[in-house]
């Protein structure tokens, strides 16, 4: 009998090595591992479909389309936020903190995918349902109404994910603003912005040097004590 290289009658449908083990999980995990190793762009379908050692089409019995793959990593991101569990001996104020910098640490453990996510924020829709709980929950401890709650924690998300564009951006744990702020501002006419180059003088490059880590932590805090002030909480 001829060998023709195509399937008999008792091998149609057969997976091929590999696609025994292919689940939704195992192809999200793959493609974060491209995402976060080469960048968006290098995630395609052939592309996964080869690092699993599978055909193409296999892929799409769990995931219909790159889009679903994108929303899915999101959800596999956000799901790995770390919360910590309930515990009001330790003040709202600190309880909000810790929910910020959780959330801000899952976005740059993938500051790949973080670009994605962010521009397209309908693709953790289903997810950030469950990661604002603790901003919620510290919020309400704090005694605030529920539309409060609400404004509140949309403000302080939203200036999570514009931080963390310009951390993704940046990819480095410090800015140098320094050489090119100094020289503009030196570069203005007398009496120009008197104010900026006073202030900017006083400081000098070291003052203008900028850490992330500072930043964020500097933001959230008065961002804290901005809506407990202001909500009078």
């Amino acid at each position: 009998m001829v060998n023709t290289g195509k399937p008999g009658p008792g091998r149609a449908g057969r997976p091929r090595a590999g696609e025994e083990r292919l689940s939704r999980h195992a192809i999200l995990e793959a493609a974060l591992r491209i995402v976060d190793a080469e960048g968006i762009e290098a995630m395609t379908m052939r592309r996964l479909a080869s690092t699993l050692g599978v055909n193409p089409m296999s892929i799409y019995h769990h995931l219909p389309n790159k889009a679903a793959v994108f929303a899915g990593l999101a959800e596999l991101v956000f799901a790995q936020l770390e919360s910590s569990p309930p515990d009001d001996s330790v003040p709202w104020q600190e309880e909000l903190k810790a929910a910020a910098g959780a959330y801000r640490d899952g976005l740059r453990a993938h500051p790949n995918l973080a670009l994605q996510v962010l521009s397209d924020t309908s693709a953790v829709s289903d997810v950030v349902v469950v990661t604002v709980e603790p901003f919620y929950r510290a919020l309400d401890r704090a005694g605030a109404k529920p539309r409060q709650i609400v404004e509140a924690v949309n403000t302080i998300i939203d200036f999570i994910h514009g931080f963390s564009l310009g951390e993704a951006s940046v990819r480095s744990d410090t800015f140098d603003l320094a050489p090119d702020l100094l020289a503009r501002v030196s570069a203005l006419p007398p009496g120009k912005a008197p104010t900026l180059a006073r202030v900017t003088s006083e400081l000098g490059p070291e003052g203008l040097h900028y850490d992330f880590d500072t930043g964020f932590s500097t933001g959230i805090d008065l961002l804290v004590a901005g809506i407990e002030t202001h909500y009078r909480l």
